[in-house]
């Protein structure tokens, strides 16, 4: 049977999400990784902290993004979102969902659900409960994490292929200008010149 072209066409936006995705869970792996710490932390330790809170926001609401339902009521007016469930839906009525597709969309949904307290109440809404009482949401295992990332690249083949698209590997996120770019020049830029750690040089202004 011949996937709609409206089923492909939002089975590629959404594959392109999924692409986000990894791209931003790869750059942070690279950037924040143990061997780079002290190196982040000679040249600009607050910045370096600022951004990682930024991409894990983000990434978080991005992640959350992709759970919501295939329609949103809005003023009475059903309005579709691109989200896994909406692929799911139209694979269902056109007789496309397989087991496997099932089985990858749920392991994709149920990791959503622990991030959504987390996206609902701290990130997307500002919980007073959660806010004065400190309370924890959206904690994962590093092993959770990288199940999922597999799950959305398995689960984006499988559609891909069963609708005709093909596959599409996206799990290398690497190209010219990006974080690893930035890490080697940064690494060459300390070897050029010794970085003074900001409380030292703040020492050292000190006793001028």
């Amino acid at each position: 049977m011949t996937a709609s072209q409206k089923l492909i066409d939002d089975f590629e936006q959404l594959r392109e999400c999924l692409i986000n995705v990894r791209r931003d869970y790869n750059t942070y792996n690279a950037l924040y990784c143990d061997e780079n710490r002290p190196l982040l932390t000679a040249i600009a330790p607050t910045f370096f902290t600022d951004v990682a809170e930024i991409l894990e926001r983000d990434w978080i609401l991005q992640v959350v993004k992709l759970m919501d339902p295939a329609i949103t009521k809005v003023c009475g007016k059903d309005r579709e979102n691109l989200t896994v469930q909406l692929i799911n839906q139209q694979l269902e009525d056109e007789s496309l969902f397989t087991d496997e597709i099932q089985s990858r969309a749920k392991a994709i949904l149920d990791f959503g659900e622990l991030l959504k307290p987390a996206g609902h109440r701290i990130l997307a809404h500002r919980d007073r409960e959660c806010h004065f009482e400190g309370i924890v949401m959206g904690e994962t295992t590093n092993k959770q994490l990288q199940e999922f990332v597999q799950n959305i690249q398995d689960y984006s083949d499988l559609v891909g292929i069963q609708i005709g698209v093909g596959p599409l590997d996206f799990s290398s996120s690497g190209c010219k200008g990006d974080v690893y770019d930035l890490l080697q020049y940064l690494r060459k830029s300390q070897h050029a010149q010794p970085i003074i750690p900001p409380d030292l040089a703040h020492k050292a202004a000190q006793g001028r």
